[in-house]
């Protein structure tokens, strides 16, 4: 029987209003307005491309090692390079807070993912979450903002963990918080690389939502290959039928 699924976040359940590019530079301005009032002194376009700087380079790291390199990290190598002490501890996270006002507004949920997932919920699967995500507390604010993090028992970030899917590690992190065998999960997820193929890692069966032709240089291949969280649905409950009856014992006559 399956018992639990799990799901990405970005472009699974959520999307940007506003095109990355757009969010990316009112997260900058934001970030630079609140450290100006902190005392930094550097002008924007010093500020930005030291940001941008440390920020790809740990991008870099992340997507060829497959490890997070925390939000935390990054602004606080930016604090040192402009001179600002953190001297209770409240700076970093502040600056994180202010950095992704605009990108957590930008968030909105598909049409179809507040009933799949309370669909989901009313089966009686439990559910929980696995985001590469820079910063922990920015994919709870987006659930939150959203209103869907109530749906899940257990939310993984790389940003807490400090692995990245497809490791296998953040996989089996979710599975022990929900107690189940990843032969009782199903993972939903956009991405071939990140979320298919970790998923298969896991040993979990795996469902590509996939809206928009496949841009992934990666050759794994899903068990289903849906273009909605409608239709993940369906896969799923279809899956968990025949389970049922292959399970069921059949009276003889």
């Amino acid at each position: 029987m399956i018992r639990a699924v799990l799901v990405d976040l970005g472009d699974t359940l959520v999307h940007l209003s506003r095109a990355w590019n757009d969010v990316f530079q009112d997260n900058l301005n934001s970030l630079h307005a609140f450290l100006k009032s902190e005392g930094m002194n550097s002008d924007f376009d010093e500020f930005a491309k030291s940001f941008v700087h440390e920020y790809e380079g740990a991008s870099a790291i992340s997507h060829l090692y497959k490890v997070e390199v925390p939000m935390q990290d990054i602004v606080a190598r930016v604090l040192r390079k402009n001179k600002l002490k953190d001297a209770e501890g409240n700076l970093v996270q502040g600056a994180i807070e202010e950095f992704y006002k605009p990108e957590i507004e930008a968030w909105q949920t598909y049409p179809d993912t507040v009933q799949t997932l309370t669909a989901l919920h009313e089966l009686g699967f439990r559910m929980g979450l696995i985001s590469n995500a820079k910063s922990d507390w920015a994919v709870r604010a987006i659930l939150d903002k959203c209103d869907i993090s109530r749906f899940f028992e257990t939310i993984v970030t790389s940003a807490a963990v400090l692995k990245r899917k497809p490791r296998f590690d953040i996989f089996m992190q979710a599975l022990t918080a929900l107690g189940v065998k990843s032969s009782e999960t199903i993972f939903i997820g956009d991405s071939l690389q990140a979320d298919v193929l970790g998923a298969k890692t896991a040993r979990m069966r795996s469902i590509h939502v996939c809206r928009e032709p496949v841009t992934d240089s990666c050759c794994v291949v899903p068990d289903v290959t849906v273009s909605s969280l409608t239709q993940a649905l369906e896969q799923v409950i279809n899956w968990n039928n025949a389970l049922r009856e292959r399970t069921t014992p059949k009276l003889s006559v």
